[in-house]
């Protein structure tokens, strides 16, 4: 399953941030991250342009400040494009940072990266490691967008079921 999950941004303010995964087994490999706080439409249709080029199956858009009217152009976006994306909401009501230190255990265990070497040229994806790095839950942080984003992430993923299908011998 290829997944993706975008923290949408309040205007003027956060970024609106979408990492992009692909499942294998039980883990999840983070292949980009969209980062992006400009302008409202651009941003849309650089999720929708993410999601037809990478093929993502299923993405959930936050709907807290405007999310489900973000989604919705996204989703229209995508059609336009030709893309397959199923794209859902959910209203986020759990405190960030508790969400954040919860969630963090999942992340280091199911949650793969690329290796520095790799992402050191990709602005947005660098950004997202930084910010990663830099997050402590003993204080302020300045940027939060991408862990937070992260810990939405998981129960997005750990609430995604593969189907499996199975030949069975006919009893009649």
């Amino acid at each position: 399953a290829i997944l993706a999950i975008c923290d949408t941004k309040e205007q003027g303010t956060d970024y609106c941030v979408m990492p992009v995964a692909y499942q294998y087994s039980n883990d999840f490999y983070i292949d980009k991250f969209v980062c992006d706080n400009g302008k409202v439409e651009l941003v849309e249709e650089k999720i929708a342009q993410t999601l037809v080029d990478r093929g993502v199956q299923s993405c959930r858009i936050e709907s807290n400040r405007g999310g489900t009217l973000f989604a919705q152009d996204v989703e229209k976006r995508v059609r336009e494009l030709g893309g397959i994306t199923n794209i859902t909401t959910k209203w986020t009501q759990t405190n960030k940072e508790t969400r954040i230190e919860v969630n963090s255990g999942w992340i280091k265990s199911h949650v793969l990266f690329k290796d520095k070497s790799i992402y050191e040229k990709d602005k947005e994806y660098k950004a997202a490691m930084t910010e990663l790095f830099t997050y402590t839950m003993l204080g302020k942080n300045k940027h939060d967008d991408f862990c937070d984003c992260l810990s939405m992430f998981v129960d997005f993923a750990s609430k995604s079921t593969t189907n499996r299908v199975a030949i069975l011998k006919r009893t009649f």
